[in-house]
């Protein structure tokens, strides 16, 4: 069924419109707020009726009493908080979002200053128990540095300590399973690829419900593919699109699900993780990122749980669920009870949730600052955390670290840069074209990685809960490198540094360890790599740290939220061969 933007339907017939007097809020203005990250509405919950509000008209059915009971408890809410139905302007609308919950939308996005308002006017109520905005959610990536095509490196054996940071998948296939999982890759949607088998991608759905935003014309509907996420100077013209900035397409979609599942073996391209994954595409971002309300159904769906639409009807269930649901966007806002409520009905029903930390080398994004989120911290491929990855916080409790390329930036870069991440990628600029592959550098590269080694443990053993996953995923993980000559991770020395298990989590990620552990075997001792050679000398001899102290105080409340961006760099699928590179640009 389409989702559109619609007046709020039959479960919720209640008319309401924003009083601007009472908010200061003039909702006709053209022009965006500029005190800080706008919120397309708000997601509100309110606490469970007492007794004595429950309405039992004769003869209506337990639906209708449901309805109604709602429908007044809304018009009462709203309206003591400063909404009616008489001011004349356009009303804001109402949809439901995850469980028990509605976004209230305006015609134009909230300023900070504003959501908060109304957010103190909502909270002041008894009945309400959390209003969060409905802030938008943006790609974790950073652009790389060298434009040549290399091998995988980051898939091979782990041999001697220049590959201290890499998962070791070749070594781990020896022992995988080829059953079928199903990972949900929560993005910018699919595009067609030559090495991405179509027997392989489920049947899915798109979950952009801004029509503005979703660049296909319409809102939520059942074709997953991607229509390109590009900005262009036009779209900067509309105040929706302030903050964003001119880019080309990224197929984010694309590549993260080529980086799990790229048909291996067939002479074309290259390989993923877990080639016999199929791959649960769904769409939640657009231009210019993914909105909290989307991604949260999106999640809910993808993992088999009930979603309705905005009338309150209920979609077709999800007849493939996830069991590993992967999320390469973030945000910088705190995890917030909307996050956190979807994560853990998920982890309630065993579904793993793995987000990239962010590139900002602050502390992590949301997802991945959530409690229960396996969040994934970037590495360089000797094994020190990169020069952008996020870390501390959340990590620290139920994070892991592998590597996601380690581009040229930071004072370090010229000596200790790796060549990035090789996977699928679309050649379009705008609108989907030719299949073709890239190098990448970012976290939002190394959560699949994560995500796909999972895949591989419920292939081995299906039986595996949510905390066997999580505790064997941080027993498996090597120890973190360590360096007599780099310094740890901290708030002074964010940038390339040697983890610890409280800034990067339980430690490397070893996909060969992960199916010894998932099979039910004794997992051998193993020691920690040190890190110690010219390089290393070559980079101290450039400055004594990679980056000066960050301002921003690492922990779990300070979510980096930025994304970086990354290079688009198109191959001819014979050749292999790379093209120039072309507009340059950090997302």
């Amino acid at each position: 069924m389409t989702k559109t933007h619609r007046p709020l339907g039959a479960a919720l017939p209640v008319a309401i419109a924003l009083v601007a007097a009472t908010l200061a809020l003039p909702l006709q203005a053209q022009t965006e707020p500029s005190d800080g990250p706008a919120a397309r509405g708000l997601i509100v919950r309110l606490k469970q009726p007492v007794a004595n509000d429950r309405l039992h008209p004769r003869g209506d059915s337990p639906r209708t009493r449901e309805a109604m009971q709602e429908s007044v408890r809304w018009q009462r809410v709203l309206g003591e908080a400063g909404l009616s139905g008489a001011s004349g302007r356009a009303a804001p609308r109402l949809r439901p979002v995850g469980r028990d919950q509605q976004l209230i939308e305006f015609e134009r996005p909230l300023s900070r200053s504003e959501a908060a308002s109304l957010r103190e006017k909502l909270m002041a109520r008894p009945d309400v128990e959390w209003v969060e905005p409905n802030l938008r959610e943006r790609r974790l990536q950073v652009p790389p540095s060298d434009p040549l095509f290399t091998q995988q490196w980051w898939l091979q054996p782990i041999v001697g300590s220049n590959n201290g940071g890499i998962a070791g998948f070749q070594t781990a296939w020896l022992r995988a399973n080829p059953t079928p999982v199903v990972v949900a890759v929560l993005d910018t949607g699919i595009t067609t690829h030559e090495d991405l088998s179509t027997s392989r991608i489920l049947p899915s759905r798109d979950f952009v419900s801004d029509v503005d935003y979703a660049n296909d014309g319409d809102g939520w509907d059942t074709d997953p593919s991607d229509p390109g996420d590009y900005v262009s100077s036009a779209d900067l013209a509309n105040p929706l699109f302030s903050g964003c900035s001119v880019e080309n397409s990224s197929w984010h979609g694309t590549i993260i699900a080529g980086i799990v599942a790229a048909h291996t073996g067939n002479g074309i391209g290259g390989a993923g993780v877990h080639w016999s994954a199929l791959i649960l595409p769904v769409r939640v971002a657009g231009k210019c990122g993914a909105e909290l309300g989307d991604i949260i159904d999106g999640m809910r769906w993808a993992a088999g749980l009930e979603v309705r639409d905005d009338n309150g009807k209920a979609l077709p269930v999800n007849p493939k669920p996830a069991r590993i649901i992967n999320i390469s966007f973030g945000g910088s806002a705190d995890c917030g009870p909307a996050y956190q409520g979807a994560v853990d009905e998920l982890r309630d029903i065993g579904v793993v949730v793995v987000a990239a930390a962010g590139n900002e080398w602050t502390g992590p994004s949301r997802p991945a600052s959530c409690p229960g989120v396996v969040g994934v911290v970037g590495l360089n491929r000797e094994g020190f955390k990169t020069n952008y990855s996020n870390f501390g916080g959340q990590i620290g409790i139920s994070g892991i670290a592998t590597v996601a390329g380690d581009d040229n930036g930071g004072a370090w870069g010229p000596v200790l840069a790796d060549t990035g991440l090789s996977t699928l990628t679309n050649r379009g600029t705008t609108v989907p074209a030719l299949g073709g592959y890239a190098r990448l550098y970012g976290t939002s590269f190394a959560a699949p990685q994560v995500a796909a080694t999972i895949a591989h443990m419920l292939s081995l053993n299906p039986a595996l809960s949510y905390e066997q996953i999580v505790q064997g995923l941080r027993a498996s993980a090597r120890p973190h490198v360590t360096s007599p000559k780099i310094a740890e991770c901290s708030n002074t020395n964010p940038g390339r540094c040697i983890c610890t298990t409280s800034s990067c989590g339980a430690g490397i990620l070893d996909a060969d360890r992960a199916l010894i552990y998932a099979s039910g075997l004794v997992l051998p001792p193993i020691q920690a790599a040190v890190i110690d050679n010219p390089d290393i000398d070559a980079a101290l001899a450039l400055a004594a740290q990679d980056r000066p102290s960050n301002v921003v105080q690492v922990s779990s409340s300070s979510g980096g939220g930025a994304f970086g961006g990354f290079w688009l760099l198109a191959l001819a699928t014979a050749a292999l061969t790379l093209p120039a590179l072309r507009n340059p640009r950090r997302r």
